[in-house]
């Protein structure tokens, strides 16, 4: 198929993706019965795109500034392409350039959220544009649904969709090609007690979702000497500063946490060797360098899933108290009852008490159902790669939703960029992904 038709819409789709960027649309402080509950900024991104979208033509619902809809067409039946607006924190230190500034270099665009969740969004309006335009009728309502708090719990979904219908049918283009049709379960849990010994502070994460890149230390004596040694002994990154040991790993996402280095390990491993804390034992003992469960005996494996994945993604240390954050990525909904048997036991070694967060059980849709038949077929058209459908560790939108799947927009074999620093689209994947979204909305509304 000769695509030559998009080409006029790339500058409209690259002008809409750079102002949707520069929305530094990070998570504030959750204000449940607040005009903007995830804060100002994610609260301007939702008035942004939904002002974009009347532009455009489309028709647009704002839901309590917690998400909102885009839509086009009529029918019965609804269509729902699920996408975020709200993106993970940043570390500016990190990042080659203003993360919050559309940056082109080297074919790609840099930016948070070019590739999580922005960059698809825009896609898919695009898309549905193109389709508007060319005076397509689908027999179904399209609607692109946006939220504002995909990253830190869906409460933006769950508000949405007790106030609108819920899509026949969906897509969330929030992942990976050609097309992901299973999720792992995601559990959160803390453990929590009192540590007595030279450590007088501790810090490292900021969600649960993410390997942390950094962390740092406080002691009541001088180890400064002992600190630099091992630095240079294992060639790891840190600096001591205004009386903080730091020291620097490099973050991913919490659902492929080997392709990160927790900075929260490296400190420990330092803190068992180096002090005769309790809470450093515990770790080498149970969690250290280990991101499957193994030590804390929790591991579990999928023929379809694949392995358990466990992240130590949050420390915090005051006073003597401290909290440990973990997230998990569960192949079967077993580990919902086995990990807290588990973690209670170890925990209650120490006299630690283990904290259940919460979570969502596995999602699954057949391989073999028109849903994922007719993406696939769109996918397949665009890029001719006929690449087996996956399943992930990661938790999109359709986990929410039954029917529905996550579609795009990481292309197959390229770095997996979600969650970390210098995050980035290649134009080209963002221009094929308009394609794809394109004939995956045309074949599902004919």
């Amino acid at each position: 198929m000769d695509y030559d038709f998009i080409n006029k819409y790339k500058d409209l789709g690259m002008k809409i993706l750079k102002e949707l960027v520069a929305i530094p649309s990070v998570l504030d402080e959750y204000k449940p019965d607040s005009s903007e509950p995830f804060g100002k900024y994610n609260k301007e991104a939702l008035d942004y795109i939904l002002n974009k979208g009347e532009e455009l033509g489309f028709k647009t619902k704002n839901i309590d500034n917690y998400a909102g809809h885009i839509e086009y067409g009529s029918g019965k039946e609804i269509l729902g392409i699920l996408a975020h607006l709200d993106v993970v924190p940043v570390v500016k230190d990190e990042w080659n350039q203003d993360p919050f500034l559309l940056t082109i270099s080297d074919n790609k665009m840099y930016g948070r959220g070019t590739t999580d969740d922005k960059g698809p969004l825009v896609a898919s309006l695009i898309a549905m544009k193109i389709l508007m335009d060319e005076g397509f009728k689908p027999n179904k309502k399209i609607r692109l649904i946006m939220g504002c708090d995909e990253e830190s719990g869906s409460r933006c979904l769950e508000r949405y969709l007790k106030k609108e219908e819920k899509p026949d049918l969906a897509f969330s283009p929030d992942a990976d090609f050609p097309l992901i049709y299973g999720e792992k379960g995601i559990l959160s849990y803390n453990i929590v007690g009192y540590e007595d010994s030279i450590i007088t502070e501790m810090y490292a994460g900021e969600r649960y979702n993410i390997v942390p890149s950094m962390a740092y230390f406080k002691l009541s004596v001088n180890k400064e000497r002992e600190f630099k040694e091992f630095l240079e002994k294992k060639n790891y990154k840190g600096e001591i500063k205004d009386s903080k040991y730091i020291i620097y790993g490099e973050s991913s996402h919490a659902m492929d946490p080997d392709k990160g280095i927790n900075a929260i390990y490296l400190m420990f491993e330092f803190l068992f060797q180096y002090t005769d804390s309790k809470l450093a034992e515990f770790i080498y003992k149970y969690y250290l360098f280990d991101n499957h469960g193994k030590k804390a005996d929790y591991y579990d494996y999928d023929e379809e899933m694949k392995d358990l994945t466990s992240n130590l993604a949050i420390i915090r240390l005051e006073n003597h108290k401290f909290k440990l954050g973990f997230n998990v990525r569960c192949p079967s909904d077993e580990s919902f009852d086995v990990i807290p048997e588990k973690v209670s036991k170890i925990s209650g070694i120490y006299r630690y008490k283990f904290e259940f967060l919460g979570g969502s059980k596995r999602h699954y849709v057949n391989r073999n159902t028109e849903l994922v038949q007719k993406l696939l077929k769109a996918y397949q058209e665009v890029t001719n790669d006929y690449s087996e459908p996956i399943t992930i560790g990661g938790g999109t939108y359709a986990r929410e939703l039954g029917y529905a799947v996550a579609f795009g927009p990481q292309m197959p074999g390229l770095p997996d960029v979600c969650h970390i620093s210098n995050e980035y689209i290649r134009i080209e994947d963002f221009f094929n992904a308009i394609k794809i979204y394109y004939l995956a909305i045309k074949e599902l509304t004919k």
